[in-house]
């Protein structure tokens, strides 16, 4: 179940296959193992998509090849799955809008219009967004969906996107850790969840859960304990010593290493495995059934 797009030019612009392939190849996070497909998937938020390169074969009668007066087939499509989390889109389709932009295309929805037609920045997504959300509803117990609420999903996309970004205006001395979903056990709820190793200087995202490890040195040997405590917990015995940023915590090395012994003092409510298991990316939605 998919969106898809396809991408006409004016048959007086002088836009070529190497024009495009050229745009493409320049995307981040794109593989292009075939030379006709190009996919796209970001590995710190998860999301992915496709651009293709398609010729008609001759030998197919039941492909009827549509013409528009004026305008010329590019032969590239772009794809993006159905029933997904909303920032798939937010990712996306921005790549689609720039390419339109920058090449002067035009694009045939087979989801609605007849003809090619320019489609202003955001509409492409919002059209999609409504039906991902209408499927995943309607699809949600048949194909044994997981629900994330909008927010949290949208907050844990914007900070893994830019994860890397703060990460090196930090340095190496801090971690600033990726965001992972959590279902609980027996249920279709999911969580977000982040790790903080030792008392090290740490980014606290606004998550659900964070996994605690600690390393507690004991006379002739380090103990290792790891388990889960909620954002709460953790802010209510730690937020003294952590600075905050606009849309998330950072606690600097200075204070780091008073924490120590609060840090291997911090309650845990239990291990991972006894909580639930990770979910991907593409499992979840964010609508339910009810």
């Amino acid at each position: 179940m998919s969106y898809d797009l396809n991408f006409y030019k004016k048959t007086t612009d002088s836009i070529s296959k190497s024009d495009i392939e050229g745009y493409l190849n320049r995307l981040p996070n794109v593989i292009n193992e075939s030379g006709t497909q190009w996919f796209y998937q970001n590995k710190e938020t998860g999301a992915y998509c496709t651009f293709e390169y398609y010729e008609l074969d001759e030998e197919d009668e039941d492909v009827e090849e549509e013409h528009f007066n004026g305008f010329e087939d590019t032969k590239f499509a772009f794809n993006i799955n159905f029933i997904r989390p909303q920032f798939f889109g937010k990712e996306c389709f921005p790549l689609v809008d720039n390419l339109v932009k920058e090449l002067n295309l035009y694009i045939l929805n087979p989801q609605g219009d007849a003809e090619p037609k320019k489609y202003e920045k955001g509409m492409l997504e919002k059209e999609w967004g409504e039906s991902n959300l209408k499927f995943a509803k309607s699809n949600f117990e048949e194909w044994g969906l997981s629900y994330l609420e909008l927010n949290k999903s949208n907050y844990s996309w914007e900070f893994s996107k830019n994860r890397n970004s703060l990460q090196n205006s930090l340095g190496d001395s801090y971690f600033v850790p990726g965001i992972y979903y959590v279902k609980k056990k027996d249920s279709n709820i999911v969580n977000t969840l982040a790790v903080w190793p030792e008392h090290i200087p740490y980014t606290l995202p606004k998550v659900d859960y964070i996994l605690v490890q600690k390393k507690i040195k004991k006379l002739f040997r380090t103990k290792k304990e790891d388990g889960l405590i909620k954002y709460s917990e953790l802010v209510s015995k730690l937020g003294q010593f952590f600075v905050d940023e606009k849309d998330y915590k950072v606690i600097h090395p200075e204070n780091a290493n008073k924490i120590s012994k609060l840090f291997n003092e911090l309650p845990l409510i239990g291990s991972f495995e006894n909580f639930g298991e990770g979910i991907a990316v593409d499992k979840f939605v964010n609508i339910n059934d009810k």
